[in-house]
């Protein structure tokens, strides 16, 4: 679903450039971060179970597009951004591929430091949490664009937790930033979209 977050409090240092500090607890309560939708969709799936456009999985949107006249291409798509300008922090957008596997992408605004890393890791109670490096594509159009693709074994680690934590640094001497992101419909949704 398309989000809104005041982030202040979610603004915390890492370890070291490009690594995410794994002891930190980020609960949005405590930090006082606010959601707000953006925008609003009920779950909708037609009879034989073709997944609409704008159908909400979580926080996860449904977005489809036509790429011929027989063929819709979908994505999954999360954005956050600030409450009082409506400034994006990151959108992350998910697309099936071959095997079972998917691609996962972070566009966050252009300035980022890139040589910090965007990294994300899976928001549990394991101290031992390996955090994933994203590597950088490209930068265009206003935004910076990072990617991983997420091999079967990763996708049941999405499917085993309900949130994630990404982090990148804005730019050269800004804190690192690292927001949490509901995945606890994330495979769901990915499996609705999935092309056989």
């Amino acid at each position: 679903m398309v989000r809104t977050y005041l982030l202040a409090g979610l603004m915390v240092p890492l370890l070291a450039l490009g690594a995410m500090a794994q002891e930190e607890d980020l609960d949005p309560d405590e930090t006082g971060a606010e959601a707000t939708p953006l925008a609003t969709a009920p779950s909708q799936a037609v009879a034989d179970g073709e997944t609409l456009n704008n159908t909400l999985f979580g926080d996860w949107l449904v977005t489809c597009e036509a790429v011929s006249v027989t063929r819709v291409a979908c994505s999954l798509r999360q954005q956050l951004t600030l409450t009082e300008n409506d400034q994006l922090i990151v959108q992350m957008i998910a697309v099936p591929a071959e095997d079972d596997t998917a691609i996962l992408l972070a566009q966050v605004p252009m300035g980022a430091y890139l040589p910090a890393g965007a990294v994300y890791r899976f928001d549990n109670d394991n101290e031992e949490e390996e955090q994933r490096s994203m590597v950088w594509q490209r930068c265009m159009d206003g935004l910076c664009e990072a990617a991983i693709q997420l091999d079967q074994e990763e996708l049941e680690n999405f499917a085993a937790n309900d949130r994630l934590l990404f982090g990148y640094r804005p730019d050269i001497g800004a804190e690192p930033l690292i927001v949490g992101l509901d995945i606890s419909q994330f495979n769901e949704a990915l499996a609705a979209i999935a092309v056989d």
